[in-house]
C-alpha cells in the first residue's frame, strides 16, 4: 500500500473514499502547545492576544471529526512548584484555566496531558488540570490511564498516551506499555496512540532506532515504541517531545509521525526547526488505515503563534526528514504546493 501525501491550506481534496462511498474519519494533529507561564513573572498571551493564537489555523482544526493536540502548560490557579526551578534547564508552566476557553475555541477535541510538564506544580497541578478540561468538555490522555473515547458514524476511536519518567506506564518500560496497547485496543474500532518520547531540540531532528537520552534521561527509542505500538494493536502513532518535526513512516499499513515538533510555544526565541509548525490531517478507514494524510505547514512568529507558511516548510522538511531516515519506499509525496 502507498501513502500518498498531499500539501494544501484550507482546502482538502477528495480521494479514494469519497469514490467508493466508504466511510472515513478524520483527525488534526498538532504538537506541543506552552500558553507560557504566570509563575512569577505573568509571561502568558493576554486576553487581546488570545484570540491570536490560533486564529490561522482554527478553521483547519474545527473541520476535523476529533482535533488533537499535546497540552504543555498546567493549567491552574496558586500552586508552588514541584521542581527546583534554580537547577540549570529546569522550566515549570502554568497558566490560568481560562486557557481552556482558547482550546475550545479552537476546536480541540482531545489533549495529551501525558508528558514532562504536567506535573510542573505537582500531584495538586495536575489534578486542576483534569478538572478544568472536563468541565471544558475536552478529553485528554494521562499516564494515569486516563484514556479518550469517541463515537464517529458508529465508528469507535480510542486515545491513549505514555510519556517517559518514573511513574507506572512510562515509556522505559515498553513491555508494560504494550499490553496495555493490547488490551485498549481490543475496545475500539480504531486506535490512537500518543507518545511524548524523544531528545529534544535542533540536533534531535533524525529519528533513530536506539535509546534516545537528553540531559541524563531515558527518552525511549521512538522506532522501538512506534513498531511495537502497532504490532499490539494501534492504528496511528503520534509522537511529540523534541521540539521539531520528525520524519512519517508507514508500517504495516498504519501510519507514524515521529515528532509532530511546536505549535504554540509562547513566548520562546524560536529559530531553526523548532519553529516549524507542522498540522497533520488524517483521513482513516473504518479499520484505521489512513486513506489520505496532508501535511499543512504553520510557522509560528513571535510571541509563538502558528501563520500559514507560505514556504511550506513543514511539509519540505518531514519529506526530506522521511527520505534520508525511513528510505520512504511504501510513502509518495505528492509535488509541492504552488
Amino acid at each position: 500500500m502507498f501513502l500518498v501525501f498531499f500539501v494544501c491550506a484550507f482546502c482538502f481534496s477528495g480521494c479514494r473514499t469519497r469514490q467508493t462511498k466508504e466511510k472515513t474519519i478524520s483527525i488534526v494533529a498538532a504538537g506541543d502547545v506552552n500558553f507560557g507561564s504566570d509563575y512569577g513573572n505573568n509571561m502568558t498571551p493576554d486576553r487581546n492576544q488570545r484570540t491570536l493564537i490560533f486564529k490561522h489555523c482554527k478553521d483547519i482544526i474545527k473541520n476535523a471529526d476529533i482535533a488533537f493536540c499535546n497540552l504543555e502548560t498546567v493549567l491552574c490557579n496558586n500552586g508552588m512548584p514541584a521542581k527546583n526551578i534554580e537547577e540549570k534547564n529546569t522550566f515549570v508552566f502554568r497558566a490560568n484555566p481560562d486557557f481552556c476557553d482558547v482550546l475550545v475555541d479552537a476546536g480541540f477535541d482531545v489533549v495529551s496531558i501525558a508528558n514532562n510538564h504536567i506535573r510542573d506544580f505537582g500531584a495538586y497541578g495536575e489534578s486542576q488540570t483534569k478538572k478544568f478540561l472536563t468541565q471544558s468538555g475536552i478529553q485528554f490522555l494521562s499516564i494515569d490511564g486516563e484514556t479518550a473515547e469517541f463515537l464517529i458514524d458508529g465508528i469507535k476511536i480510542y486515545f491513549a498516551g505514555f510519556t517517559y519518567g518514573s511513574r507506572n506506564r512510562s515509556i522505559v518500560n515498553p513491555a508494560v506499555v504494550f499490553d496495555e496497547i493490547k488490551n485498549l485496543s481490543r475496545r475500539c474500532d480504531v486506535f490512537v496512540v500518543s507518545f511524548h518520547a524523544g531528545a529534544e531540540g535542533d540536533r534531535a531532528i533524525h529519528t533513530k532506532n536506539s535509546t534516545e537520552m537528553f540531559l541524563g534521561e531515558n527518552r525511549g527509542n521512538p522506532v522501538l515504541l512506534a513498531h511495537g505500538a502497532i504490532d499490539n494493536g494501534a492504528d496511528v502513532v503520534l509522537m511529540h517531545g523534541p521540539h521539531v518535526p520528525r520524519a512519517v513512516e508507514m508500517y504495516k499499513n498504519r501510519f507514524i509521525a515521529y515528532s509532530l515538533g511546536n505549535f504554540v510555544n509562547y513566548g520562546w526565541n524560536l529559530g531553526g526547526f523548532t519553529k516549524i509548525a507542522p498540522l497533520v490531517w488524517l483521513e482513516l478507514y473504518p479499520d484505521g488505515r489512513p486513506c489520505k494524510v496532508d501535511i499543512i505547514s504553520f510557522i509560528q512568529k513571535r510571541p509563538g503563534f502558528p501563520e500559514f507558511d507560505t514556504g511550506h516548510s513543514a511539509y519540505k522538511i518531514i519529506k526530506e526528514l522521511t527520505k534520508s531516515d525511513f528510505g520512504a519506499k511504501n510513502i509518495k509525496f505528492t509535488k509541492d504546493s504552488k
